[in-house]
């Protein structure tokens, strides 16, 4: 009866209990059932608090992270193109911060973890929570020409100073962007073009440099040097002579990166040495004159 008393599950035995064995088995029972049910219920608000107190965190962890954030790229959109600038800046281990105002992009984002607030890009209050004062890059990366320009103009006013990075589907947006202070513009569809007829008319020149260079290709024109791709042609002098030969009649203003042969075979960083043949094709890297 004191049982039936603490845990408050009535007065009276449904069967009664004539001996001491059924009362212990009915005593038992009550408590395990009492029992399971407190650890049932204890259990769901564990995990509701945990995720509060988790999600809590997470919040106090990024708010810390935007704070502390400096020199950093700002990358409006995380489409495919943000996606694939987050991946490579990862890589590089370069500070970015993901601004978009989609919900399941900013899920995809905050998945892969990357520093990711939602809002719009174009809103000064929006980009000041996003440190552009200390940011050192933005990409506009969306795919509207005219949000990018507003983005850009923006950005352009709240930060002289910043690097501005903005991407153009239509060629005529080119010259509104820079009108907004773009530092440079991007045109996937024109690079995705040339770059499809650069390996048509130079393919060893692209098979060499497909070997995580892209930063290196980009770069290239700003440091004052070229990628060159030189023929030896039947009844050239340079038949049968050494690398050195050529290297001397550039007046050592190239690296030689490769030579591919005839056959398709590849020789990276070949030897001074080796005796070129006809049709061979040395790929260097040159110093532009003036």
């Amino acid at each position: 009866m004191v049982i039936i008393t603490i845990f408050t599950v009535g007065y009276e035995e449904v069967q009664p209990c004539h001996t001491t064995a059924l009362r212990v088995i009915t005593g038992l029972t009550i408590v395990a059932g009492q029992v399971t049910t407190l650890y049932v219920i204890g259990s769901i608000l564990r995990i509701i608090t945990e995720k509060g107190f988790q999600k809590a965190f997470a919040d106090h962890k990024k708010i810390k992270n935007m704070d502390e954030i400096k020199n950093h790229t700002i990358i409006c959109g995380f489409g495919r193109i943000g996606q694939t600038i987050a991946r490579e800046l990862k890589k590089a281990d370069m500070p970015f911060l993901i601004l978009d105002r989609d919900a399941a992009r900013i899920e995809l984002s905050e998945h892969l973890d990357y520093l990711t607030m939602e809002g719009d890009a174009g809103d000064e209050e929006t980009l000041n929570k996003a440190r552009i004062s200390n940011a050192r890059t933005l990409a506009a990366v969306l795919p509207n020409d005219m949000v990018n320009v507003f983005i850009t103009l923006t950005a352009r006013n709240m930060n002289p100073a910043l690097r501005i990075i903005a991407r153009a589907e239509n060629p005529a947006t080119e010259k509104k962007l820079k009108q907004a202070g773009a530092n440079e513009i991007i045109l996937p569809a024109m690079a995705g073009g040339l770059q499809i007829a650069h390996r048509i008319i130079r393919p060893s020149l692209l098979g060499v440099l497909d070997d995580d260079t892209t930063f290196l290709k980009n770069d290239l024109a700003e440091l004052g040097v070229g990628i060159e791709e030189t023929i030896v042609e039947k009844g050239s002098h340079l038949i049968g002579q050494p690398l050195a030969t050529f290297i001397e009649g550039v007046k050592g203003l190239s690296i030689i990166l490769a030579i591919r042969r005839a056959d398709g075979t590849n020789s990276q960083y070949p030897s001074p040495h080796l005796i070129l043949q006809s049709e061979d094709r040395i790929i260097s890297l040159m110093r532009k004159s003036g």
